[in-house]
């Protein structure tokens, strides 16, 4: 009989233990969501992460995705365009277009959004 005692105490501790850990997990995810939401309510202001001239590069381009990768496949010669991601770099938008030539060797063309001109070209190889 006391070892049944004995082994009901014990699952009993481990209940226990278990009920402390999940209440500190809500309560730690209530203080984090508390911290990340804030307290003020929402005004409907939207919090941006740069600069707002940098947005506004960003939203309106002046050469689009496909200007970008032709332009990049013109200056590097007998390639075809791979990708193309639009990125800025020190504040300026531009293309960065992934081109590989027929020999297998891939180039990273730097492509300027606002007038299609090539900036330069590195050699991945």
């Amino acid at each position: 009989m006391a070892s049944v005692i004995r082994h009901a105490v014990a699952g009993l501790r481990w209940i226990l233990i278990g009920a402390v850990v999940a209440a500190v997990v809500v309560g730690a995810s209530i203080g984090v969501s508390t911290v990340a939401l804030g307290h003020a309510p929402h005004t409907g202001n939207i919090a941006l992460d740069r600069p707002i001239a940098e947005v506004s590069l960003v939203a309106d381009p002046g050469i689009d995705r496909a200007q970008a990768m032709d332009a990049a496949v013109a200056a590097v010669p007998d390639s075809r365009a791979v990708s193309a991601e639009f990125e800025t770099e020190h504040g300026a938008p531009v293309w960065e277009v992934e081109v590989v030539t027929s020999a297998g060797v891939e180039y990273e063309v730097t492509v300027d959004a606002k007038t299609g001109d090539v900036i330069g070209a590195v050699d991945h190889d």
